[in-house]
């Protein structure tokens, strides 16, 4: 089994999946908006298609013994939003190869301070997040309207494709 190790974020390195923002960290989020302060506007873009309306979904990411990537997934059209609400989370990324099954092999792993958003660019592999410190993390989830129906490629990963992710 591959083992991935933890990076800390950063925007170079996770410049090729999306890019994120500390939404509590008002110096930053005044250098990216149009006001200084009160109302940090338009700090993080999301296309989200134009099929359906912005929706909020909160996944629950349970701890484990171990954190394994047991399936990868892809949106081909729309961005993913992510917002650890009350605990630091691991994700996982990659770079799917069309017309290729998904694999572990492209997948790096970031440590995601809660309050963080993340954006996902479409097909960008991902999975479900990993909690650092609690036995369950919320995290928003910002996507179209039943993405989950129509926009999504899942891979279920046989045991020996499979990877670990460590901190």
């Amino acid at each position: 089994m591959k083992t991935i190790h933890v990076q800390p974020l950063s925007a170079e390195k996770f410049a090729k999946y999306g890019e994120f923002q500390n939404l509590l960290d008002d110096a930053s989020l005044a250098a990216k908006s149009v006001f200084p302060f009160g109302f940090f506007a338009d700090v993080v873009k999301l296309d989200l298609g134009t099929g359906t309306l912005p929706t909020i979904s909160v996944c629950q990411a349970r701890k484990a013994e171990k954190n394994i990537i047991a399936s990868l997934e892809a949106h081909k059209a729309t961005c993913e939003g992510l917002l650890p609400l009350d605990d630091d989370v691991v994700i996982f990324v990659g770079t799917a190869f069309p017309g290729r099954p998904f694999s572990v092999d492209s997948v790096e792993a970031f440590y995601v301070p809660k309050g963080t958003f993340v954006k996902l660019n479409p097909y960008i592999l991902h999975g479900t997040q990993f909690p650092v410190n609690a036995d369950v993390a919320h995290v928003v989830c910002i996507l179209p309207g039943r993405t989950f129906a129509n926009d999504i490629q899942m891979q279920a990963l046989p045991e020996d494709a499979r990877a670990e992710v460590v901190l």
